[in-house]
């Protein structure tokens, strides 16, 4: 075989190699403008190339704002299950001006204590620390417990006032001079359960129990400070002797007429009974 002829049969075979060996290389080109035409006649094929034609930040952009959003949904979650609570009571700021007639009645004594029961971003129990009074304050949401230790230790009484995530319903008042509580309009069952459960549990000698905004349903108060002209009759306080109302209620208890009705009616069925035996 002469070298002009193994020259050209070398240039074919790689010719061919290049070629990635196609035999057929007019059918290759039918197939990939077939499945060019699928694609596109499923609306496919544009979208790849506006995927690859995507910059990476845009994935970076879509997990941060999913980041985002599901911090939101967990940092509203204690709001919103409020509502599924036995006394869904909202979260209400108070007012420079609540926090004032609510102080006004409290006494810087030596060893007094005070407790906000529902503290919510801690307001309360931060101004009395400030006025010199040991205060705590409890509150179910994990949040505003955080909020109203970080704001205590910013007013310079993180060591004077205390937070605790904490059920009212759960926590002991024996230690407390004065209990605060913030009610609600057509809270009618919360405050009678709140009442039940002053009357049945120890409480300090002459604690007093300042309600802000609404009275209790049955306690009388020794003192109140109501202001029809504030925000909707909002800005009042009621102040009540536990100690006086305590003995009051049993009082009551014991002079009730329905009760004595029931023992006398109870003692004429025996009196009945024993004559009819006889």
């Amino acid at each position: 075989m002469g070298a002009h002829a193994f020259r050209g049969l070398a240039s074919t075979h790689r010719a061919h190699a290049e070629s990635g060996g196609s035999r057929s290389p007019s059918r290759g080109g039918e197939s990939d403008d077939f499945s060019k035409v699928f694609a596109n006649a499923f609306g496919d094929g544009e979208q790849k190339q506006v995927t690859r034609s995507q910059p990476k930040w845009g994935k970076w952009v879509l997990g941060g704002c999913g980041l985002v959003v599901g911090g939101v949904m967990l940092g509203a979650l204690p709001f919103m299950t409020v509502a599924l609570r036995r006394h869904p009571l909202p979260y209400i700021p108070a007012t420079d001006k609540q926090i004032k007639m609510v102080l006004r009645h409290c006494q810087n004594r030596p060893g007094a204590r005070l407790v906000d029961l529902g503290s919510g971003d801690g307001r309360v129990a931060i101004a009395a620390a400030k006025k010199g009074i040991r205060s705590k304050g409890y509150e179910i949401n994990t949040w505003l417990v955080v909020y109203s230790i970080y704001s205590s230790f910013r007013s310079g009484v993180g060591s004077m006032a205390t937070f605790h995530r904490k059920n009212l319903w759960k926590a002991s008042l024996e230690e407390f001079d004065y209990l605060v509580l913030f009610g609600a309009k057509d809270a009618t069952s919360f405050m009678e359960d709140f009442e039940d459960k002053v009357l049945s549990e120890p409480t300090k000698e002459g604690a007093k129990l300042i309600a802000c905004r609404f009275p209790l349903t049955t306690f009388q108060a020794e003192f109140e400070e109501v202001d029809p002209m504030g925000d909707m009759g909002l800005e009042s306080v009621w102040v009540y002797d536990i100690d006086a109302e305590k003995k009051r209620i049993s009082c009551l208890d014991h002079d009730d007429p329905d009760t004595n009705d029931g023992a006398m009616h109870t003692n004429s069925n025996a009196t009945s009974a024993e004559a009819q035996s006889t």
